[in-house]
């Protein structure tokens, strides 16, 4: 078990974004969350970071309370990848990859030919090396997201999440890189948390879905049990079939 998450709650105001959310994540698997627009995606996925802590009911990373964690000891351990990636200085593709090494060195100290192998080999898996000398200024939204998820794996991280960072990214390397983190999982036992928007890649790629709507867990569990027509039907008000146990499962039917 990598989080426990019980009771949770959160609100902006007297508006209610999280309501009473219990689950526990797996290690070493893929957990997608799904769920409308505002039904509280991200606002979860920034309280299991630490990135918001005024929240009530508990977290717990691994053995203890999230907020017993300091900040550099989380970014030992956890990866983020953002939806929106906003680097206006022009720093080149490889020195942003690196900057993914910072919470393992003296900011004063250059980088360890450790460090360095590990930013070459994360940009090599991820099919950015080509790009190590332009700046991140000068390539497209979907390369720049790659350069982003290049730089969270060279983190070494037990935990990457994402919150919808395939947005910008074709579907040739969005395939490709959902293929390299399912392999990651079974060869380094990295826990992947995304929030994803294609039902179809969802299914084929998750171990478990957590549903939400309106802050509110609807289901938890198996992908096979959670991605099935009555489900995304309450969930998104669309008619689907599913064609196999584990595959391209939904089809809006008119």
């Amino acid at each position: 078990m990598v989080y426990k998450v019980e009771g949770l709650c959160f609100s902006y105001g007297k508006k209610k974004i999280l309501e009473d959310l219990s689950f526990e994540i797996k290690k070493g698997k893929v957990t997608t969350i799904i769920g409308p627009n505002g039904s509280g995606k991200t606002t979860l996925l920034r309280t299991m970071t630490g990135q918001v802590d005024q929240y009530s009911g508990g977290i717990h990373f691994e053995k203890k309370a999230l907020k017993e964690y300091s900040v550099k000891e989380l970014s030992q351990k956890i990866a983020v990848v953002s939806q929106n990636v906003d680097i206006k200085f022009p720093f080149s593709c490889m020195e942003v990859v690196s900057m993914g090494r910072t919470p393992f060195r003296n900011r004063m100290k250059n980088l360890t030919k450790e460090d360095l192998d590990i930013v070459y080999k994360c940009m090599e898996i991820t099919e950015t090396l080509k790009f190590a000398n332009t700046l991140i200024t000068d390539v497209s939204g979907g390369e720049r997201q790659r350069i982003m998820i290049a730089k969270a794996l060279a983190q070494t991280p037990e935990v990457l999440i994402l919150d919808e960072s395939f947005s910008n990214i074709d579907i040739r390397y969005t395939i490709k890189i959902l293929n390299l983190l399912r392999s990651m999982t079974k060869e380094s036992n990295l826990t992947v948390i995304s929030i994803m928007h294609d039902l179809n890649l969802t299914d084929l790629y998750s171990d478990d879905v957590l549903a939400l709507q309106d802050g509110k867990l609807v289901q938890f569990g198996d992908a096979s049990k959670v991605m099935k027509p009555n489900v995304i039907k309450s969930l998104f008000g669309i008619n689907t079939k599913k064609f196999s146990e584990k595959g391209l499962v939904v089809l809006p039917t008119m």
